[in-house]
């Protein structure tokens, strides 16, 4: 039940994230009552669903660096494996959660992302002088716009992990 309570969320909070639980128990075929009993209040509810796209997102970048080349290459490999699941969970932009559980998993993603910046520093990819966590930050924050523009329609998914690369290692400037 609470699988499906999940999935009944992420289906609702993508078209509204600011549905009510109701919506969410309807949606999930379950009465208020059972949702509450596996998930007490809202913040319970989105941080399992935060929780949740972060085991698909790492599952994803786990899969997608396996034998990469070059730092370059894990980095165009991670954006094209995580951009996808921005389907499932681009409202998430949206939302927050004050869980510490998924804050600190977050924060371990910022820094698995910072240790990407040093290899991508040492092969001469970024600028040396870019502090580390702004770059990691501008990585995490190219997937989340890649994930927002492909989901109201002004980016194709097929051109957003090529886009988000490209202004990451380029800026705005011209091709």
């Amino acid at each position: 039940m609470r699988e499906a309570i999940l999935d009944a969320a992420i289906d609702v909070l993508g078209r509204n994230p600011g549905a009510s639980l109701a919506e969410v128990a309807a949606r999930a075929g379950v009465g208020r009552a059972s949702l509450h009993r596996h998930f007490p209040a809202r913040d319970d509810l989105v941080a399992a669903v935060i929780r949740r796209c972060m085991d698909e997102t790492d599952a994803a970048t786990a899969a997608a660096v396996q034998d990469a080349g070059s730092a370059r290459e894990t980095l165009l490999r991670v954006l094209k494996a995580v951009i996808p699941l921005g389907d499932r969970y681009h409202f998430l932009a949206s939302l927050s959660s004050t869980d510490a559980e998924v804050r600190a998993r977050y924060e371990a993603d910022l820094e698995w992302l910072a240790g990407l910046v040093d290899s991508l520093k040492k092969e001469s990819v970024i600028a040396p002088e870019a502090p580390r966590f702004w770059a990691a930050a501008n990585i995490d924050a190219q997937i989340w716009i890649a994930w927002t523009e492909v989901a109201a329609g002004r980016l194709a998914a097929a051109d957003a992990a090529d886009l988000a690369l490209h202004t990451l290692l380029e800026g705005l400037g011209k091709r």
